[in-house]
This record gives C-alpha cells, structure tokens and sequence, in this order.
C-alpha cells in the first residue's frame, strides 16, 4: 500500500478497493507463487508500482476493471490486502497490457504466443478496412492471407497459412507501430520469432482453451520451447492426449509422455539451407574430449544469439534432466 506521501507525490494514483477491481480476459498466465512473493513484498515494503484499471459503466457489477498488473493485484489479496495503488487508464486497453507483458520480462513460449497473438490482432482491428494509405508490399500480403484463410477455414496448422499469417501480421505491426526490420528483429519480433509464436498459438493455445495453461505451468516442458513445438508437430487427437498426460503428471518428461502412447519423439525436421552446419557443428563437438567440451561451453554459449539464448538453455536443461544430472 503506498504512503501518504506517495499520494500527494503523484496526483493520479488511486487507492482502490481489490474487491471492487473485476479481471476480465487477459493475454497472460497467472503464476500463483510469483503472485504471492508480490503480494508478500508489497505488504512488508509497500506498492512500488500501482496497477492499471479503467473505469466501468454505471450498471457493471463492479466499478473498475484490470488492465494491467494482474499478478499484483492477485498477490494483494493472497496477502490479505484491502486496497491497491492504482491509475485509471484510457486508449486501447489490450495494447497497454501488451506493452508490460512485454517489458516486464522474457516471456515463456506459451505466454508469448498468446502475447505476440494479441498483439497481432490489435494491429489487425486498427487497419481493418483501411486500404487508402496501403503500400503495395501490405495489399499483397493482405490478398495473400485473405485467400488462404478462405480456402484454409478452421484449419489449425499448415505451413502456407501460418507463413501468410506471418507476413500479414508483420507488415500490420510495422504499419502500426512502425518498426524497421532491425528494430522487431531486436524486439525478437522478426518474421521468423512471428511465425513460431502464431503457429504455437494456433497448435496449442487456440484449439485447447482449458488445457494450455496447466501446460505452460508443467514445470519440466512448459517453458521447453522445442517440446512444445514437437507437441505442436503431432495431429489430433495425440496431440491432447499428450497435454492431458503431462498434466496429469508433472514430473514426466515428452518423451516418457510420448512413450506411453506409442509415439515417437524426436521426428528429424525437413532438411534446411543451414542442415549440412549443424549437421557439421554437431560432429565436430562430438570430436571434442570432455575436458575440451568443459573449457569450451563457456565460447560456445557466448556464439548464441541472444535471440536463441532460451532455446539454448530450454535444450540444456532438458537434456540435464533426461540423463539425471
């Protein structure tokens, strides 16, 4: 709770009841026990950062709705908090929780699809049926999507309609918010980083609305980027049957999940441009002695992109626990 001097400090923030704050739909994932160390930290030290709502009707049940601060204000009731520092808000409302999703912190995969997903919608909904101002790169790429998702309705996966999908929304974010590609491409939100968290969204968020995020909280491939994308390879209804298996057991790894249903893990993907590098960067590690692979690690992980700096350690982590070490 924020003091009497932080009130006159800043005109603006409200001390609002938690009761009377409704949490409508979000783009994020409520994790308790971060919720909790909040509420903890705010009830010892006080309110650094007030929360975001926007006023409601005169006939809502309840006079304020969230916005953004989702987590603080769960961890203000965990705590037995009454009242919560908070500003009242206006625009567009699901941009601004949008932009504190993403600068709060790096986003687990299934969160950030559903960031990346709500994003891309807001773009689409502030260009739809705006044409007059449309390069000619943006009219084709809309054609483009438009057509495929005709022929493609209620399709979940398909690479023509995910790489339509991803050039469309790229081009609406650019025009909306006016990124270079350099500029996404260090936001993580290139073409390629776009295509992965829509095609993620469209296998896993969409289709299984009561089960993805119990998945994106299972603690050993929630946050395993290449085991959520080999989830994503398999088709109905394996791919809920392996959701529902992990679920159900939160120490089972993919693969034990995919043993006990008769699956293979680990399908070899479509040869690329880059296959014959890795296929050589993995021989050559394989060369090295175990003192040599030791004295190099630290090289070897500054190599990463930055970009692909969570893969990377999603991959190491996985294989620590797969050979118990």
């Amino acid at each position: 709770m924020a003091s009497a001097a932080k009130i006159a400090q800043v005109e603006n923030v409200l001390q609002i009841a938690v009761d009377d704050i409704v949490v409508g739909d979000r783009i994020g994932i409520l994790w308790p026990d971060k919720a909790a160390a909040l509420g903890q930290l705010i009830a010892a030290s006080g309110q650094r950062t007030p929360i975001n709502i926007r006023a409601n009707g005169p006939k809502a049940a309840k006079p304020w709705t969230l916005v953004a601060g989702w987590h603080r204000l769960e961890g203000a009731k965990l705590a037995g908090l009454r009242i919560i520092d908070a500003i009242q808000v206006y625009g567009d409302f699901r941009e601004i929780e949008a932009e504190e999703n993403l600068h709060r912190r790096v986003l687990a995969p299934i969160e950030r699809a559903c960031f990346v997903r709500a994003v891309a919608d807001a773009a689409e909904a502030r260009l739809k049926d705006q044409h007059g101002d449309l390069t000619p790169e943006q009219v084709a790429a809309r054609a483009r999507w438009d057509a495929v998702r005709s022929k493609a309705k209620d399709v979940e996966r398909g690479e023509t309609l995910v790489d339509a999908e991803a050039d469309h929304a790229r081009l609406n974010l650019s025009r909306v918010y006016g990124w270079r590609d350099e500029t996404a491409a260090a936001m993580d939100m290139s073409l390629a980083a776009i295509k992965r968290d829509l095609a993620l969204h469209r296998a896993i968020v969409a289709p299984f609305p009561d089960l993805y995020e119990a998945l994106a909280r299972h603690p050993i491939v929630g946050e395993n980027a290449s085991a959520l994308r080999e989830i994503a390879s398999y088709a109905e209804p394996s791919r809920r049957a392996v959701i529902e298996g992990l679920i159900q057991a939160p120490d089972m790894t993919l693969a034990q999940a995919l043993e006990g249903l008769g699956l293979k893990a680990g399908k070899a993907p479509a040869p690329t441009g880059a296959t014959k590098y890795q296929d050589n960067a993995g021989a050559n590690i394989a060369r090295l002695s175990l003192s040599d692979q030791r004295s190099w690690a630290p090289a070897f992980a500054k190599a990463v992109k930055p970009q692909a700096l969570r893969d990377f350690i999603n991959a190491c982590e996985e294989r620590a626990k797969e050979l118990g070490v």
